[in-house]
C-alpha cells in the first residue's frame, strides 16, 4: 500500500511538472542528431561501420542546417530530402537487423519529440523500414 501511494505521487508530480512547462509547439531550431557513440553500442557497429555512420551523422547535420537556411516555403522539401539521404545512406552500411533497429529508435525519437512540442523532422521514418 505504500509503494502504491508512492507511485501515484510520483505521477502526479511528473504530470505536474509537464503541465507547468506549457504545451508551447516548439520548431527546434537545431538539427536532430544522434549520439554516435550511444548508436555504436546500441546497433554494435564495427569498427568500420562507426567511421561510416559518423560520416553519414556530419552529413545528415549539414543537410539539416542547409535546410534552415531556404525560405519557409522550402525547408520541409529540404528535410525531408535530408531524411531520406539518411535513410539511403544507413540502409547501405548497417546489416538488415542494425537498419531495422536504427528506424526503430528514430521513430521513438521522433514521436517523444511530437509528444514534448518539438517538431524537428518530417513524418519520413514512419514507412522507412
Amino acid at each position: 500500500m505504500k509503494s502504491l501511494g508512492l507511485v501515484v505521487a510520483a505521477f502526479l508530480l511528473s504530470a505536474t511538472m509537464s503541465f507547468a512547462q506549457g504545451n508551447q509547439n516548439k520548431v527546434s531550431k537545431e538539427p536532430f542528431a544522434a549520439n554516435t557513440e550511444k548508436l555504436a553500442k546500441y546497433l554494435e557497429l564495427t569498427p568500420a561501420q562507426m567511421q561510416e555512420v559518423t560520416n553519414i551523422n556530419e552529413y545528415f547535420i549539414e543537410m539539416q542546417r542547409a535546410s534552415l537556411r531556404v525560405g519557409k516555403k522550402k525547408t520541409r522539401q529540404k528535410m525531408q530530402q535530408a531524411v531520406y539521404s539518411n535513410l539511403k545512406l544507413m540502409k547501405e552500411t548497417l546489416t538488415p537487423e542494425q537498419y531495422r533497429k536504427y528506424v526503430i529508435l528514430l521513430n521513438v525519437t521522433h514521436n517523444n519529440n511530437i509528444r514534448k512540442g518539438i517538431t524537428s523532422m518530417p513524418n519520413a521514418y514512419l514507412a522507412a523500414y
